[in-house]
């Protein structure tokens, strides 16, 4: 994983990715708001938080929210822009150990597009280990990862090999697409649609008539082992 020195460079400036606030990024998190429906929570934990646009989005479902992120950089923008949240530095392999953390019955817990930074076998199982170990026995999980397998400069996953990872720990209860592959044709024709509305809409429309394991980025929610499926719709 990049130290935090790494990412305070990559955070140097706002929105590093330029991703936040896209359709894709928008439809995204509609989609998960949608999978946890009418759910609401005591304690929600946010592992890898960023600047904090999911965490906010996400955290109207709860009444106390936590969120970590490795780059102090990005937290004082987080706390900047949302002030209500608890936001701290802190790299993920060691908030899971925290014993302050650990004795929080969080009823919600993400770990939105980080795990593929952890590169070995070791730290991915030490950290899908550690997060299973936290939460009340009722915690729903939502993870989101990059399912392409390996690339030219880092090693993502594949659906198979994260549901197998995290199999091991937890009850998958949900897999679906955060927001399938556009087409060209379609990326172009986007383009020209004026409304952020209806672009909005054509992509969720569809990412739904797509088989979620030719998404890109794939979500999934789970449950601690052994415990009834909490309803979440």
């Amino acid at each position: 994983m990049r130290s935090q020195e790494d990412w305070n460079k990559w955070y140097a400036q706002p929105n590093p990715w330029g991703t936040e606030g896209s359709d894709k990024d928008r439809v995204r998190t509609q989609i998960l708001l949608e999978h946890l429906g009418r759910a609401s929570f005591s304690h929600m934990l946010d592992l890898g938080c960023g600047e904090g646009a999911l965490t906010k989005a996400v955290s109207t479902l709860s009444q106390h929210t936590i969120a970590f992120d490795i780059s102090m950089l990005a937290v004082e923008r987080a706390r900047s822009r949302f002030p209500g949240i608890d936001f701290q530095q802190g790299e993920l392999l060691e908030v899971v150990k925290r014993p302050d953390i650990c004795a929080i019955p969080f009823d919600l817990i993400l770990a939105s597009e980080v795990l593929y930074y952890l590169q070995t076998d070791e730290e991915r199982h030490d950290a899908i280990a550690g997060i299973a170990r936290l939460g009340a026995p009722a915690c729903i999980y939502y993870f989101s990862v990059i399912v392409t397998g390996a690339s030219r400069n880092r090693r993502y996953f594949t659906h198979d090999e994260f549901v197998g990872l995290l199999s091991k720990h937890l009850s998958i209860i949900d897999g679906f697409a955060s927001v399938a592959e556009v087409p060209v044709p379609l990326e172009l024709f986007l383009r020209l649609v004026p409304s952020r509305g209806t672009r909005q809409q054509i992509l969720r429309s569809w990412t739904a008539s797509r088989d979620p394991r030719d998404s890109r980025h794939m979500g999934y929610l789970a449950v601690k082992r052994g415990v009834e499926t909490p309803l979440v719709h």
